[in-house]
């Protein structure tokens, strides 16, 4: 995003948004534990290599972790519907 905010997409009409100041407050902790938000013996093909990733990429998992928390404590804040 222009404002250096990631959008993270899924296949399901459902998105999060990765906030620049969060990943910047939290750098070392994203460095440090992206691989966390890999799922068991999952593998995703990066133009680096299988499971390398550069920090747009680190950003990105972080969003798809923030799903998957989620997922296990949802608080649905708004639904819209496209009529």
């Amino acid at each position: 995003m222009d404002d250096g905010n990631i959008l993270v997409r899924y296949n399901h009409p459902a998105v999060n948004v990765v906030i620049r100041e969060v990943v910047l407050d939290h750098q070392k902790e994203v460095e440090d534990r992206h691989l966390d938000g890999l799922t068991e013996a999952e593998v995703l093909m990066t133009p680096l290599g299988p499971n390398k990733f550069d920090d747009f990429g680190k950003q990105a998992l972080l969003g798809r972790a923030y799903m998957f928390m989620d997922a296990q404590n949802p608080e649905i804040v708004r639904i819209h519907r496209h009529q």
